[in-house]
C-alpha cells in the first residue's frame, strides 16, 4: 500500500531526496497505524477546526500543519535556516500525530503520550531505513510538539 501518496505535495517540500524517501517508507511500511487515515484530528472537536474533524480529519490536519510550517519557514527569519533543518521540521510536522491514539490499535488512553510514541516510531523507522540514529532535532520536535 502507498499511503504516502496522500502526502506527495508535502513530501516534495523536503529538499533531500533520501529524506523524502524515508517519509514514504515511514508511511508505507506499517509504522503508521491504520486508524490515522480514518479519524478526525480531535476526538471532541474542541481543539481543532471543523475541516480537521470527521473521517480523514487527522490527515487534513497534518497537511495544514505542514502548510503553516512551510509558510513560516519561507516568510520569516527562518528563511535563512539550513535546508537540512527545514527538512527535519517538515518531517516532524508530517509525523507528529501518527501515533495519536497508540502505536497500532486505537486506544484513547494513549493520547497523553502520543508525542513520545510517534517520536519512538520515527526513531525506529529511521534506524531501520538509514541504519543510523535518528537526529535529535527530529525526535525532540515530535516528542515536544504539545508544548
Amino acid at each position: 500500500m502507498n499511503d504516502s501518496k496522500e502526502f506527495e505535495n508535502e513530501i516534495a517540500l523536503i529538499s533531500d531526496k533520501d529524506k523524502q524517501d524515508f517519509v514514504r517508507y515511514y508511511f508505507d511500511n506499517n509504522y503508521v497505524p491504520k486508524y490515522f487515515w480514518e479519524i478526525g484530528a480531535s476526538s471532541t472537536g474542541k481543539y481543532h477546526p471543523k475541516f480537521a474533524q470527521g473521517d480523514g480529519g487527522l490527515v487534513r490536519h497534518t497537511k495544514a500543519v505542514v502548510m503553516f510550517a512551510q509558510e513560516l519557514l519561507r516568510m520569516s527569519s527562518y528563511a535563512f535556516m539550513k535546508d537540512e533543518y527545514k527538512d527535519l521540521a517538515i518531517i516532524a510536522c508530517l509525523c507528529h500525530d501518527t501515533c495519536k491514539y497508540g502505536e497500532s490499535e486505537f486506544d484513547k488512553d494513549k493520547y497523553s503520550i502520543h508525542g513520545e510514541l510517534a517520536s519512538q516510531n520515527v526513531a525506529q523507522a529511521w534506524f531501520d531505513y538509514f541504519g543510523t540514529e535518528c537526529p535529535y532535532l527530529l525526535t525532540n520536535a515530535i516528542l515536544t510538539h504539545m508544548g
